[in-house]
């Protein structure tokens, strides 16, 4: 696991330190990777002959980005030792799953003919509703822990939305992102079938779910039950799994680190690449809207329960043995059973008057 990839110094241009084993990077090595992404985009918009005016945009928006960094580093200069900002493993990850979801997203969206722009202004809703509603859900499963010498309203809230080191729950962030996606593609019907573009965003989850899921091994949370096969892990003294391994009694608190445990994040990382792997293939080849859809609530459902039996950071709830997480797979999946016998009920789709490129 590693929390806390890099730091920023932001009075500083281009230093190189460590502390800690952990780099202290100036903020100029942010213009390498905004470089390398604005490229890409010009790049894509002249393959794709977008107009000149967009072209110019993204030019100004590498410039002004230079700019502000450069402003940032002025500002902070010449007192005490600037502000040092860590980049965490966990919200890195996350954002690079975001990235490659939109960028996958407007990949399938070219090939059925469905605008960009619509993927793009539909990722925004999916990520701050996907947000709001795992926080919330972390929140308000784990609100005792949370708030434990918690005494002042201010503080309360400050813990409720630090999400910098974790505490985001998958299913509450994909709950509320349903519902969001559900308002955004009955009101841009006009310019797609809405269930066309909820299949649209199905491989995209998944590909997000992948990054997500390494987030979550850098973070140290979601952690597998014990195990003694040969890609056992184990967790440092400290880490969340090692405090509540110990805080259950399963550890001494002098130990140096847990004993070996199930990479459940490998397995869901895997699970995720995979699920998007499939899911593409049907959106590619699939004349029937609402078919990836249907494939992913029966599919998904399935691999997360069994998932579920090989982590140990959950416990039985409502006196089963069964986790939350499990308890909502079930119900996930009566739901898309349900919606995949609806599904085939309708009948077939007229057959595209060109061939669709795959």
């Amino acid at each position: 696991m590693r929390q806390t990839l890099f730091r920023l110094q932001l009075d500083s241009l281009f230093s190189t330190e460590s502390i800690d084993g952990i780099p202290l990077l100036g903020i100029g090595w942010m213009a390498v990777p905004w470089a390398a992404l604005t490229l890409y985009w010009i790049w894509r918009a002249a393959e794709s002959d977008a107009p000149q005016a967009e072209r110019k945009a993204l030019s100004i928006q590498f410039v002004t980005g230079l700019v502000a960094m450069v402003i940032i580093n002025l500002v902070t200069r010449g007192g005490p030792p600037g502000p040092i900002v860590p980049v965490f493993g966990y919200g890195f990850l996350v954002f690079l799953g975001c990235v490659a979801a939109g960028m996958l997203g407007v990949r399938h969206a070219r090939r059925q003919d469905i605008p960009e722009q619509l993927v793009w202004d539909l990722a925004i809703w999916l990520f701050v509703s996907g947000v709001i509603g795992a926080r919330g859900w972390y929140v308000m499963q784990y609100h005792e822990r949370l708030f434990a010498e918690k005494t002042s309203l201010l503080e309360q809230l400050k813990a409720a939305v630090d999400i910098s080191s974790g505490g985001l729950v998958l299913y509450g962030g994909v709950g509320l992102a349903l519902v969001a996606v559900v308002v955004f593609a009955r009101r841009n019907r006009a310019e797609c079938p809405p269930l066309k573009l909820i299949d649209l965003i199905i491989p995209s989850f998944f590909l997000a779910l992948a990054f997500g899921r390494l987030g979550c091994l850098m973070n140290g949370c979601c952690w597998g039950d014990a195990c003694q096969l040969p890609w056992a892990i184990s967790f440092p003294h400290g880490s969340v799994p090692f405090n509540s391994l110990a805080a259950r009694g399963f550890l001494h608190a002098d130990a140096a680190s847990t004993f070996g445990l199930h990479p459940s994040q490998i397995y869901s990382s895997f699970n995720g690449l995979v699920l998007c792997l499939v899911t593409s293939a049907i959106f590619r080849n699939s004349p029937r809207p609402g078919q990836t859809v249907a494939v992913a609530l029966v599919v998904y459902p399935i691999t997360r329960f069994l998932l579920e039996i090989l982590r140990g950071d959950e416990l039985g709830q409502f006196g089963t043995g069964l986790t939350i997480s499990q308890c909502f797979s079930l119900a996930l999946l009566a739901v898309g059973i349900v919606f995949s016998v609806w599904l085939f009920r309708q009948p077939a789709p007229d057959p595209p008057s060109h061939p669709v490129e795959s």
